[in-house]
């Protein structure tokens, strides 16, 4: 795999200094605010970039809905509830132009809102990518086992079961089916009203059939606020006095990552957030070049892609309908039976895709005052929704077993 090489930089010291507040998920905070997530009182939302005036209106009313149900301690407010039309004339302005995002430089648009309101900070929602595509599952056919019987109850030899049972092998064709698949890509951009810095940003993205647009914002818009929940409820380390300590050097990353801003992130956020919810009794040391131990290694994959699930039939008995008769006893006794039947119904399942984010990673924990490697691991994970996801469980798994390596003889 050809794997370029981060070295200390301009990137590298970003990641490394942001700030570590528990999430899940693409998402993370920028070292550069000085408010952070759970410090906004008041945040103006700004109307979603690169959606059309009809579907910003709409995918606003939502957000600003759920920001404000899920969000505690924080108002959320409308762009259009916020600016009066003669303030939204101002922002139209040369100077600000906050609706066409033409701003000479992000400090003059967050000036822009510092001056016409009281707001700590503006979200801004951008439609990275959306689209709905036809995939077609095709007419199939299938060999299926079909049964039936029936069950007599009550009858001249009392209850029976699975009489005239039947076995045979049938085939049956699965329709063809066109499925409308939505698919969309966002981010999130908190930023800072009072330095125009980035304060926390999310990336998110969705794939599902049959859904509507608002149905695939709102569950987006649930995803984003409920990782900002996590930001906020997320507590400092409480490690024994004696913990050793563990910092972080630089990853090696493959070509699909290393010029992608978001990946790059989406990497190193977790790579240093995991370990401060992981470990228990090994203190984290995010200073450059910080901790007696350290981890470093390699992302050896980041790949998203779709897998193909062929169209499929299933079977299963059901009961169809009763049949009652009258028979009689030695002693002319008449008496009423049943016969319950029972067949096999075919329910068909039409092909899909199945959607995954990748991610591979090969992790080293080094002794700094010996170059011993203490510990390694490698493992590749998958997730249908997010590469943070599988990104924290490696390593999360990797700290786990650091906490228990070096952090044994801390009380």
């Amino acid at each position: 795999m050809d794997l370029k090489k981060i070295i200390p930089g301009l990137v590298l010291a970003m990641a490394f200094s942001m700030k570590v507040v528990g999430a899940e998920g693409n998402i993370w905070m920028d070292e550069n605010a000085e408010v952070q997530a759970n410090q906004f009182k008041k945040i103006i939302l700004f109307p979603i970039e690169n959606a059309s005036a009809e579907d910003s209106m709409i995918y606003n009313n939502i957000l600003h809905k759920r920001a404000n149900k899920r969000i505690k301690k924080t108002n959320f407010l409308g762009f259009s509830k916020v600016f009066t039309e003669e303030q939204k004339h101002i922002l139209r302005e040369p100077k600000y132009q906050a609706l066409d995002r033409h701003f000479n430089s992000e400090e003059e648009r967050f000036q822009a809102v510092k001056e016409l309101t009281a707001a700590d900070g503006y979200l801004v929602p951008r439609l990275r990518w959306e689209k709905e595509r036809i995939d077609h599952s095709p007419a199939t056919w299938v060999n299926v086992r079909m049964e039936s019987y029936y069950d007599e109850k009550n009858g001249p030899h009392g209850d029976r079961y699975r009489l005239s049972h039947r076995s045979w092998w049938q085939s049956h064709m699965i329709p063809a089916k066109d499925l409308p698949l939505r698919m969309i890509d966002m981010d999130f951009v908190l930023y800072d009203a009072y330095t125009g810095r980035k304060a926390m940003t999310m990336i998110d993205y969705y794939r599902c059939y049959n859904k509507t647009k608002e149905h695939a914002f709102d569950i987006i818009t649930k995803n984003f606020t409920g990782d900002w929940n996590r930001l906020k409820k997320d507590k400092p380390q409480n490690v024994p006095a004696n913990a050793p300590t563990m910092g972080f050097r630089d990853l090696s990353l493959p070509a699909s990552a290393v010029n992608d801003e978001f990946a790059i992130k989406t990497i190193y956020y977790a790579f240093k957030d995991e370990a401060g919810d992981r470990l228990k009794r090994v203190k984290v040391d995010y200073s450059p070049n910080g901790g007696r131990y350290y981890v470093t290694g390699q992302v050896t994959c980041y790949q998203r892609g779709e897998t193909w699930i062929p169209p499929r039939a299933t079977t299963a008995l059901y009961y169809d309908h009763t049949e009652r008769f009258k028979w009689y006893d030695k002693k002319g006794n008449e008496h009423e039976g049943r016969r319950e039947y029972y067949k096999t119904g075919i329910t068909d399942y039409n092909g899909y895709n199945t959607f995954w984010y990748r991610v591979g990673m090969d992790l080293r924990l080094v002794d700094s005052q010996t170059g011993k490697t203490i510990l390694t691991k490698s493992a590749v994970e998958e997730d249908s929704e997010r590469y943070g996801n599988a990104l924290r469980r490696i390593l999360g798994d990797f700290y786990k077993e650091v906490d228990k390596r070096i952090g044994s003889a801390a009380k």
